[in-house]
């Protein structure tokens, strides 16, 4: 695919160079640089005062490399450069400019650009290249070559000596390619101003105690030692928090240099190339212990309380029936209790049913109470042991429907608006200071839901490690995903020695070494506490300890009361039936007027029951 190659142009006036002479010097000089640059573009810039066959002869010579000529058409070369994407390396050659119109131009590239390198062409003495150079380097364009001609003598190249102290230097094409190489290997003391604010793991600082830490702010202040900085931290207001907007006003204010965190990427800085992928979890609670008034009826379904019901009115209308037409009187209660002691594995006498039926109801309800209490207390004292705990939450309408508050900062709330930070969730988002985020988040208080990325959450569960359950864990739901990377002001000329640093940091797995230390050195400077799994000293029971024991003796005083009143009830509705009738029970009728064996049977087995 045919790259499209941007040409500068610029309004300025220059000499005109000597074609039949110079010409011919300046094409092979654009090719041996394009050859030690590996450039992919050629960027050539004429004027109305320049011959245009000139360049393109130039253009001829290194026709190996895309190359167009562009001539007198700024306003359409910077919104094109600002949109279209260039194959870098990247050379670009011009004339030499006035200083109003070089602060001007170079100030409407796009960031991007100051990775290219510059060949200016031109005739002027030393002190003005000297000033080129300099104004140049400031609005953080180091890479500059200069190609000063005159009709009377050859081109001569000149660069800039060793940052920071800058000289004009005569130069050559190898010497040129060397030195960009080498400008900032050794910045003698240079003061560079890293704004700072707590945020660990990132950064620790205490500079009471002389810390200044962190695997991010480590990276950094590593690369400035090896470079021969000076690391000069500038606090933001309220450093001993996390405070991302006070350090990027320190940025516009121009009061530092980058800061000394990583952020989200955005437009309104520059920022370093990113190696790393950050999201986003949300720190839930975990499940929470269940109060006790539910360890009743949780070793059982409700299915199978309901079947346990029903076998229990059954065999109780069953065996008062019997008794009834055995005896004459219903003891529906009494028979009620003696079921329920053969569920709780307590002795009972069924002696309101006699003959056969006594032993098949007998060996039917011991069994039923022994095979229901011995499941049903295996699985209560399993719980009493483990614990009974709410279900999970393990999706965002969960979370919401829990009604439990995500509580973010205000820089938060910005990065959330810009990338995938999910609809359902801005009904629970409340924008709270950091000092109140972090207070409650250091104990970890369940009563609120926390932001976390993904190498903060490394030190939650490190803080967390040695309790038997821990209080939060994060929702597995990755969220607000960014490139995150050190802002920075836009002319800062490291930015692109930095990000080589970073990526050699990734590459060797540096970052995730010093990430494991700093989870440790937090722990240890007192930031974060490890959570004990319970508490050391012995507490006093709570009524909680008993309610479970006096529910079930309230529900069993319950019963046995409604069972009183339906056997007054059975008792008055029997003695209140019209005088005289002659009513009575199959067993009374036997008693009084036997006819056969068996009935007769049924009279001296009451005999005995009566007397025994």
């Amino acid at each position: 695919m045919t790259r499209l190659i941007f040409f500068i142009s610029l309004f300025s006036t220059v000499n005109q160079l000597p074609v039949d002479t110079h010409y011919s010097e300046l094409a092979l000089s654009i090719t041996a640089l394009n050859r030690g640059l590996e450039s992919k573009t050629n960027i050539i810039y004429t004027d109305q005062s320049q011959p245009l066959d000139v360049y393109a002869a130039i253009s001829r010579t290194i026709d190996n490399i895309p190359s167009l000529l562009f001539s007198q058409n700024i306003s359409e070369l910077i919104s094109s450069s600002s949109s279209v994407i260039l194959s870098e390396p990247m050379l670009m050659t011009l004339p030499v400019l006035a200083h109003e119109q070089t602060l001007q131009f170079f100030k409407e590239f796009p960031v991007k650009m100051q990775r290219s390198d510059f060949l200016i062409v031109g005739c002027d003495n030393a002190d003005n290249w000297l000033n080129l150079l300099a104004t140049l380097w400031a609005l953080g364009y180091p890479n500059i070559l200069i190609y000063n001609v005159t009709h009377e003598t050859e081109g001569e190249f000149f660069t800039s000596d060793a940052f920071p102290h800058q000289r004009l230097q005569l130069s050559g094409i190898k010497h040129y390619l060397w030195a960009r190489r080498h400008w900032f290997d050794n910045l003698k003391d240079w003061q560079v101003r890293v704004g700072l604010s707590n945020n660990p793991p990132r950064t620790l600082v205490y500079p009471d105690q002389g810390i200044f830490g962190g695997y991010v702010l480590m990276l950094l202040r590593e690369f400035l030692s090896h470079r021969g900085a000076s690391f000069v931290p500038t606090l933001t207001s309220n450093y001993e928090v996390y405070s991302p907007n006070d350090c990027l006003n320190l940025l516009r204010s121009n009061q530092c240099d980058l800061c000394g965190d990583w952020f989200a990427l955005s437009h309104e800085f520059s920022y370093t190339d990113s190696y790393m992928y950050l999201y986003c979890n949300i720190l839930i609670p975990t499940s929470q212990p269940k109060s006790k008034n539910f360890y009743i009826s949780a070793p059982l379904q409700l299915r199978t309380w309901c079947l346990i019901v029903s076998y229990v009115l059954g065999i109780c209308s069953f065996a008062s029936f019997v008794g009834w037409l055995q005896h004459g009187r219903l003891e529906f209660g009494h028979l009620l209790l003696q079921i329920f002691g053969s569920l709780l594995s307590v002795g009972f006498k069924l002696r309101q049913v006699l003959g056969r039926l006594h032993y098949i109801l007998f060996t039917i309800i011991a069994l039923g109470g022994l095979i229901c209490s011995t499941y049903y207390l295996a699985f209560l004292k399993t719980i009493l042991a483990t614990g009974l705990y709410d279900p999970q939450i393990s999706s965002f309408e969960q979370l919401v429907g829990r009604n439990i508050s995500l509580i973010v900062g205000e820089y938060d709330k910005t990065v959330l608006q810009l990338y995938d930070f999910p609809d359902i969730l801005w009904r629970i988002v409340r924008v709270m200071p950091y000092a109140f985020i972090l207070s409650h988040r250091r104990v970890f208080d369940t009563r609120f839901a926390y932001l976390a990325h993904s190498d903060r959450l490394a030190l939650f569960r490190h803080q967390q490690q040695y309790m038997a359950k821990p209080r939060m864990r994060p929702l597995p739901i990755d969220i607000s995903h960014s490139l995150p990377g050190f802002p920075m002001r836009r002319d800062w000329l490291l930015k692109f020695k930095l990000s080589e640093s970073l990526l050699n940091s990734f590459a060797s797995g540096l970052v995730q070494k010093l990430a494991e230390d700093t989870n440790r050195q937090t722990i240890h400077i007192g930031y974060l506490s490890l959570i004990p799994s319970e508490d050391y000293e012995a507490r006093p029971l709570t009524l909680d300890f008993f309610a479970m024991p006096l529910k079930i003796l309230i529900m069993g005083i319950a019963l046995a009361f409604v069972c009183f009143l339906a056997e007054l009830l059975f008792r008055f509705l029997r003695g209140s039936t019209k005088m005289g009738m002659n009513w009575a029970t199959p067993t009374q009728k036997a008693t009084k007027y036997p006819s056969c064996a068996l009935e007769l049977s049924h009279v001296r087995a009451r005999h005995q029951y009566l007397c025994g």
